[in-house]
């Protein structure tokens, strides 16, 4: 007969014994436990922080020509993200190649919203090295230098402005604060004191009061809560009135950061 096995002992010793604690972390049940707490506060971290990015709306840059008005021989054209108004450019139609330069504009701005979304510490800055300002994007050490967009004597003639660099600066004020609003979320900042801030800061308030946070629903209907006097303030950009035209003077050192809020 083969040998009777042994009777196993049901004793309580080892349940009543209390684990110590570096024997609890090292059983795998905690470890799997602790791996679970951590990955359910980064997700938890996600949608507060990076989650409400995601539900912020797409930069939809976009060109609208506008009734020519004789200013200049050729045609004004409306350079817009999503439903605000940035600045207004001249377009010569040359060649029967239609809006060109509007188009042009329209590809370039497309592509930069892009990077400045992806790649922070980059700045919106002027440079005017050539006879007419530009808007630039860059690092902030002035690397990876890449024009946005080149004013025109044109331009100058339909803002009804004699100095470049106040306009300039004035389109990259609003090409700034637009993105900051509509891609990040945040308030306008460089705009401030002007009628189109002040605009763009109602609806950036109006926008968090429903739910805390920007959001692309709350953003589209405080929109459309805006009054028709706000809402014609970001879809349109009036020529400089003439009393004004030599009024203040520009700051040609004027840089648009975007590493703290282009993030």
């Amino acid at each position: 007969m083969p040998p009777t096995p042994p009777v196993q002992e049901f004793g309580f010793a080892e349940q009543v014994k209390k684990p110590t604690a570096a024997t609890i972390l090292k059983q795998p049940v905690t470890i799997a436990a602790i791996v679970l707490v951590i990955a359910v506060f980064a997700f938890v971290a996600y949608l507060e922080y990076g989650g409400n990015r995601s539900r912020l709306p797409e930069i939809i840059v976009s060109y609208t020509l506008l009734p020519n008005e004789g200013r200049t021989e050729g045609v004004p054209i409306a350079i817009k993200l999503n439903e605000i108004a940035v600045f207004v450019v001249n377009d010569p139609l040359q060649g029967g190649g239609g809006a060109a330069r509007a188009q042009s504009i329209v590809d370039n701005l497309q592509q930069s919203v892009s990077i400045l979304k992806e790649e922070p510490g980059k700045t919106i800055t002027l440079d005017e090295s050539g006879d007419l300002p530009a808007i630039v994007q860059q690092n902030k050490d002035g690397t990876e230098r890449r024009a946005l967009i080149q004013l025109t004597q044109a331009d100058l003639t339909l803002a009804s402005e004699t100095d470049a660099k106040r306009l300039a600066r004035l389109w990259a004020e609003r090409l700034t604060d637009s993105v900051k609003l509509i891609a990040f979320g945040e308030a306008p900042e460089y705009s401030r004191g002007t009628e189109f801030g002040d605009a763009l800061e109602t609806l950036y308030a109006a926008s968090r009061a429903q739910g805390g946070a920007v959001s692309e629903g709350s953003l589209g209907d405080a929109f459309e809560n805006l009054n028709d006097v706000q809402k014609l303030v970001l879809e349109t950009v009036p020529p400089r009135p003439a009393s004004d035209s030599d009024g203040e003077e520009a700051n040609s050192d004027q840089v648009i950061p975007s590493g703290q809020t282009f993030k």
